[in-house]
Parts: structure tokens; C-alpha cells; sequence
């Protein structure tokens, strides 16, 4: 008697199943999948959009970068380094880069006891070890990305984008350039130099014809190329063996 039941409420949950699915079609589904999806992104994309924009909009703007006004250094202009509004006076801590090493010390550093500058030619910090899942499309480019500029403003910072090209050690002057927009030095009581490393083949041969993956500029070159190679194969002219 309970096994009989059992099978008809086993053959009326699956008669239901069954009828639900005759009611949506397989595009129906797809459909009302995709939607669900395309909803949950665009909420996600607004409340990320909007800490981005809250890390530009604030009660106080950011830190100024200027001149200072009649002063020079081997007939080139010097840059003013923050200072704090209280007037106390704080060394000036100049960052070189916005890698692991310089992000590490914006994260940790007092900002009652530095002025911090931060020069970097990249505006923004990559999470490196997430690198590979941007290039198959698992992890979007914006999600391995932020803000040098948020990072900086949290402890009261200025950011230059521009790249050092020269120091000089005795004088405490940094010599940055901004893609030959002209040259400024930057004053410091204490240089920090996180700007990494290039990269070494050690003579491997072969080397050249490999994709690296090393910024998000190479991430994005080898995501095209995948992306470029998978709609070649579905090209009915493409031959199978090239497939």
C-alpha cells in the first residue's frame, strides 16, 4: 500500500516535471536563463561602477600636483609635494610603481607621518595570479584591476602618471616624463623603487614566437587571439586539417 503511494506520487512529481517543461520551450529557457544572468550582471557592474566613482567623488578633492612657483633644477620645473593643511611638517615619501611592492607599502604606511606621492605610468594595480583566468574569459578584465588613484586617496596621497627616468641621489630629486609631455622633478626625503623587473628570456630560443602574459594588455592580446582563432575554425572555407 505505501510502496503503491510512493509510485504515484513518484509518477505525479514526474507528470509535473514533465508539464512544466512542455510550458517553456528549450529557447524559452534559455531565454529566461539568460535574462536572470544579464540582470544579476548589471547589478553587480552598478554597485562596482559606483565604488569606482566614490573613489573620485569626495567632500575634499584630491591632493593637488603643482609647480612651485620661480623654482628649478637644471633648467627644469620642480613639483610642489603635498602638504598637510595642519602645517606640520612630514618627509616626503616619493613611490616609484604601482606593483605588489608598492601597493604593499600604500597599504601599510603611516599617513600621519609622510607626505606620499605616488609615480607610476599605469594608473591602476593588477592581481597578477588571476591573470590566466582573464584570458579564457572566466574572470573579467575589471575584476583583476584597481585604482591606484582609491588606493592613494585612503591615506591622503597624490598620484602622478608619468615615468621616472632618472634620480639624482644627492640632490633627492626625481626626474619623471609623461610620454614626452616634458620632464619635472619630484622632491623626496624618502624613495621607495617598486617598479619591477623586464622580463628575461635566458636565451630560450623560440621565445619570440609566444604569447606573455604579464599586464593586462598581454592578457587581453592573448584573449583576442583565442577568441580570433575559434571563429576562424568555425569558418566553413577553413580547411579540417587547419581545424
Amino acid at each position: 500500500m505505501a510502496g503503491g503511494s510512493k509510485d504515484s506520487r513518484g509518477k505525479n512529481g514526474s507528470s509535473e516535471r514533465d508539464s512544466g517543461n512542455r510550458l517553456l520551450s528549450p529557447f524559452a529557457r534559455r531565454l529566461l536563463y539568460w535574462s536572470v544572468g544579464t540582470a544579476g550582471l548589471a547589478t553587480l557592474g552598478y554597485y562596482t561602477a559606483r565604488d569606482e566613482i566614490e573613489a573620485f567623488d569626495n567632500k575634499e578633492p584630491p591632493q593637488d600636483v603643482r609647480l612651485l612657483e620661480g623654482a628649478s633644477y637644471k633648467g627644469l620645473p620642480i613639483v610642489d609635494t603635498p602638504r598637510r593643511v595642519d602645517g606640520e611638517e612630514r618627509e616626503r615619501l616619493v613611490i616609484l610603481g604601482s606593483g605588489w611592492g608598492a601597493v604593499s607599502i600604500l597599504k601599510t604606511v603611516d599617513a600621519d607621518a609622510y607626505d606620499v606621492t605616488v609615480v607610476s605610468p599605469d594608473n591602476y594595480f593588477i592581481f597578477t595570479p588571476l591573470l590566466p583566468s582573464v584570458t579564457v574569459g572566466t574572470v573579467e578584465f575589471r575584476s583583476v584591476m584597481e585604482a591606484i588613484r582609491r588606493v592613494v586617496k585612503r591615506i591622503g596621497g597624490a598620484y602622478i602618471e608619468a615615468a621616472a627616468v632618472d634620480v639624482d641621489f644627492e640632490k633627492k630629486y626625481v626626474l619623471v616624463e609623461k610620454d614626452g609631455e616634458g620632464r619635472v622633478w619630484v622632491p623626496y626625503d624618502r624613495l621607495v623603487v617598486g617598479v619591477g623587473a623586464q622580463s628575461i628570456t635566458h636565451g630560450a630560443k623560440g621565445l619570440e614566437f609566444c604569447h606573455k602574459l604579464k599586464t593586462i594588455n598581454d592578457a587581453r592580446c592573448m584573449r583576442q587571439h583565442i577568441l580570433a582563432n575559434f571563429e576562424r575554425a568555425a569558418l566553413p572555407t577553413t580547411p579540417l586539417e587547419e581545424k
